[in-house]
């Protein structure tokens, strides 16, 4: 049985809101769930789905459960319910009832949130059901070989690539920068039969024009001058997997040429060379840019164009899947939050704010916010934890009092004050470190130099 969304989606998924979802059974435990109700409550969706209904309220993550009341009544219940991250939710729980009239299952969803402030509590949630054996692969996220597809447009993308992942046929990736199309190039790899070899990128944008035909083909001993030893080139050594041409659309005009003349005979040889090597590989193309667009300009060959194109895949814009965005919030806090050991949860305000962001970079521009996020949270709840709010000079007397002997000089007062006050303004700039240094006076590298200096004298306290 599966259970999605209660918003209708649009054809292109571009107006699904994000709305949280629990599938339990008759006893409350979570069977389905995805990955806006884990936001909400601030619990990783892998953990989330290891529990029951009743150890969330008992944790105070909610502030009561109408999942139960909906199996106590066995009758569908309505109502707003607090989440420990300021969520407000409108949340309504159906009972579906076996030919007995007992219950089966509980399907509980929202139609709408109202944000609200963070809620800082100590409740810790208890100890999983030991007998529970659920797994995260039940939940309503779609991820596949990282990548997060909770959108329709997404799970689209997804089933075209598994459909085209086991043949050769060459594929165009379109989309903005930073919407995924090395992530989705990846995907494909991983799921054709050439997995397990290699997987090439090339970065049409950055290699030489002269260098261009050396990267892409190799040389024999002695093709030019000083060139002493010979080197494979970037379609040998794909050989049993995927060349990846990213930014095809910066190649110069010359070099398009000549990779139409191999993509033709499906073979090349190497600079300096009369041997012909057969091509072993897959070809996958990307850019960012209006592909015809160029070709009516005459900044791109058109038969180049259509050789490319016979498989095209558009990646729509992050803004335009606004599902996809909740998947990839939560994914990136999971991540950062492993990566500086921190167990940072999103508060309700700011996970509106992200909603309501264009994310003109889209993913990659996501990715630095959320790890900023982190970052300043790190340095932030370090200084929460090892220094009082210096509010009185009373407050400021009994931290030096209590830290004379362990801290170094007036170096390390004037660091922590430094760093506090940069802190400060941080919180000021929204989190704009450029703006920050601006301000300041200061270069943006002194800002990060800084709060690292002091969260390492708050180390060096807390030890």
């Amino acid at each position: 049985m599966m259970f999605n969304q209660t918003d209708k989606p649009t054809a292109d998924g571009s107006n699904q809101s994000p709305a949280t979802l629990f599938v339990t059974d008759a006893r409350g435990n979570i069977l389905i769930s995805n990955e806006f109700t884990a936001l909400t409550i601030g619990i990783p969706l892998e953990e989330l789905l290891r529990y029951n209904v009743q150890d969330l309220v008992k944790g105070g993550y909610y502030s009561e459960s109408i999942t139960m009341k909906a199996i106590q009544s066995k009758q569908k219940v309505t109502q707003y319910v607090n989440t420990i991250q300021g969520f407000k939710v409108k949340s309504t729980a159906v009972p579906i009832l076996d030919n007995t009239g007992e219950v089966q299952l509980v399907v509980t969803s929202s139609s709408g949130y109202r944000g609200g402030s963070s809620i800082i509590t100590n409740s810790t949630l208890p100890p999983a059901h030991e007998n529970s054996k659920r797994s995260a692969t039940t939940g309503s996220v779609f991820k596949n070989n990282g990548v997060v597809a909770e959108s329709l447009a997404m799970k689209q993308i997804i089933q075209v690539c598994d459909q085209i992942a086991s043949y050769d046929s060459k594929v165009l990736i379109l989309g903005e920068s930073g919407t995924g199309k090395s992530v989705i190039a990846k995907y494909i790899h991983r799921q054709s039969t050439k997995w397990n070899g290699p997987f090439i990128p090339v970065n049409s944008a950055a290699i030489p024009a002269s260098l261009f035909e050396y990267e892409l083909f190799g040389y024999v001993k002695g093709a030019m001058p000083g060139l002493l030893n010979e080197k494979q080139g970037l379609f040998e050594v794909a050989n049993g997997g995927v060349l990846f041409f990213d930014e095809v659309a910066e190649l110069p005009l010359d070099i398009q040429a000549k990779l139409l003349d191999v993509l033709e005979r499906n073979e090349f040889r190497r600079v300096g060379s009369t041997e012909l090597i057969p091509i072993q590989c897959r070809m996958i193309f990307a850019t960012n840019r209006d592909l015809w667009s160029m070709v009516k300009k005459d900044l791109f060959r058109e038969d180049l164009y259509y050789r490319i194109n016979v498989i095209p895949i558009h990646i729509p814009p992050l803004r335009s899947r606004k599902l996809d965005l909740v998947g990839l919030i939560s994914s990136f806090i999971a991540h950062f939050n492993k990566i500086y050991d921190k167990k940072y949860v999103l508060p309700a305000e700011e996970f509106q704010k992200m909603l309501a962001k264009p994310w003109h970079g889209n993913a990659r521009e996501l990715r630095n916010y959320i790890e900023r996020l982190i970052v300043i949270d790190q340095t932030g709840l370090c200084q929460q934890q090892q220094v009082e709010q210096v509010t009185d000079w009373f407050t400021l007397d009994h931290f030096i009092q209590a830290n004379r002997s362990r801290l170094n000089g007036l170096k390390e007062y004037t660091a922590l004050t430094e760093g506090r006050y940069i802190q400060q303004m941080l919180q000021v700039c929204g989190g704009n470190s450029a703006e920050t240094a601006r301000q300041l006076g200061i270069d943006r590298s002194v800002v990060y130099r800084k709060l690292k200096r002091m969260e390492d004298i708050l180390t060096k306290l807390k030890a």
